[in-house]
């Protein structure tokens, strides 16, 4: 016996609207059983639907016709496009929670002009556990940082990224100052940060880093002009040495018709000083005499300027170790008597500290 086909249902048409509505409310075909021979198998349109949000308004854009062979299952409309909606949905979804967390921005250390030194000030809590900072060191330089906090769970990782390692975790080190030689350019990233369990018990810190970049003659310190008072033959310059500034340079300007004295005190063996007048000729230098002291003998015609080096062997003096010195300078007429020497000069304390390159700018 042949199945009647069911007559071709009319036509509807309809467009798309974006916004929330309410779940498919007809039932679909399949849902029911097949149409009796000969009677009307067609179905009841559904009037609205929802499809991840798209609902079926009435429009003459779309055709809504059902299979004209009953034994063909009901597919309802615009199934396509809420399986597919769905899938865009989720796929957004799962990509928005696949995107990494990105670092805040590193800071780049600069240095004012003339400066050795450079302090990046910087706080630290739950949001914000860590801080990163860039810094360019230059072929022949040395790099110091120091971190100075409060709280005693901030630390600082220090990598350097010509190399591509992790050179200092002052976590692992217990330091708090760390300096390092650079034979060759290269750039580092500093990472201040709080220890993770800190982190965790919502404690805050503020740290200032400070880092220096410096060679030996930065380290060296200003030269010194050497300056007599009125009626006073003898002047004295105070000044102390140390591991990475093992020098310091005197200017002294004699008048014509005079001739220069020099003694150095230091309790210091290896402390010397070297003499040079202002054509660069080397007059002195009492590494090789035994002495510390030294005059000139021939009274110069014209006034001269001398250069007077104080200064001691790198290798005798290590780490931390400071020689104080005083230089004494006179000044007399040719053929007269030298004046009598100022009285000696007590060595044994250090004089007021000066600004170095190895002194970084007092936290603020």
């Amino acid at each position: 016996m042949k199945l009647q086909a069911p007559e071709q249902s009319k036509k509807c048409r309809g467009t798309l609207n974006v916004g929330t509505f309410e779940t498919l409310k007809s039932d679909h075909a399949w849902q029911r059983p097949f149409p009796a021979i000969g009677k009307d198998s067609r179905q009841p349109r559904p009037k609205s639907a929802t499809i991840v949000g798209v609902s079926l308004i009435p429009s003459p854009l779309f055709d809504n016709r059902i299979p004209n062979n009953a034994r063909i299952p009901y597919m309802p409309r615009f199934h396509f496009l809420r399986s597919t909606a769905m899938g865009v949905s989720l796929g957004v979804a799962a990509a928005c929670m696949a995107l990494p967390a990105f670092a805040a921005t590193p800071v780049t250390v600069t240095f004012e002009a003339n400066s050795v030194w450079a302090q990046e000030i910087g706080h630290l809590d739950h949001a914000d556990g860590s801080q990163d900072y860039t810094v360019a060191v230059a072929a022949g330089k040395t790099l110091q940082v120091n971190l100075i906090s409060s709280n005693a769970n901030v630390y600082f990782k220090v990598n350097d990224q010509g190399r591509d390692q992790q050179v200092l975790d002052s976590h692992k080190t217990g330091v708090s100052t760390w300096s390092t030689p650079n034979a060759t350019a290269t750039t580092y990233t500093i990472q201040v940060y709080m220890d993770p369990a800190a982190v965790d018990r919502d404690e805050t810190a503020k740290y200032a880093l400070q880092i220096g970049q410096y060679g030996a003659e930065d380290l060296r310190p200003p030269t010194t002009a050497v300056t007599f008072q009125p009626n006073k033959p003898w002047a004295e310059e105070d000044g102390s040495l140390a591991s990475g500034a093992t020098a310091h340079d005197f200017t002294v300007s004699i008048a014509a018709g005079m001739t220069v004295a020099v003694n150095l005190v230091s309790s210091n063996p290896q402390v010397h000083f070297k003499v040079e007048d202002q054509t660069h000729q080397k007059l002195a230098d009492t590494s090789t005499t035994a002495t510390n002291t030294w005059s000139d003998s021939v009274a110069k015609t014209t006034a001269t300027t001398y250069m007077i080096e104080v200064y001691a062997d790198p290798a005798a003096m290590p780490a931390g170790q400071r020689a104080p010195f005083a230089l004494q300078v006179g000044q007399f007429e040719a053929g007269a008597a030298q004046p009598t020497q100022p009285a000696g000069a007590t060595t044994t304390s250090s004089p007021a500290a000066t600004t170095s390159a190895s002194t970084p700018p007092a936290a603020t």
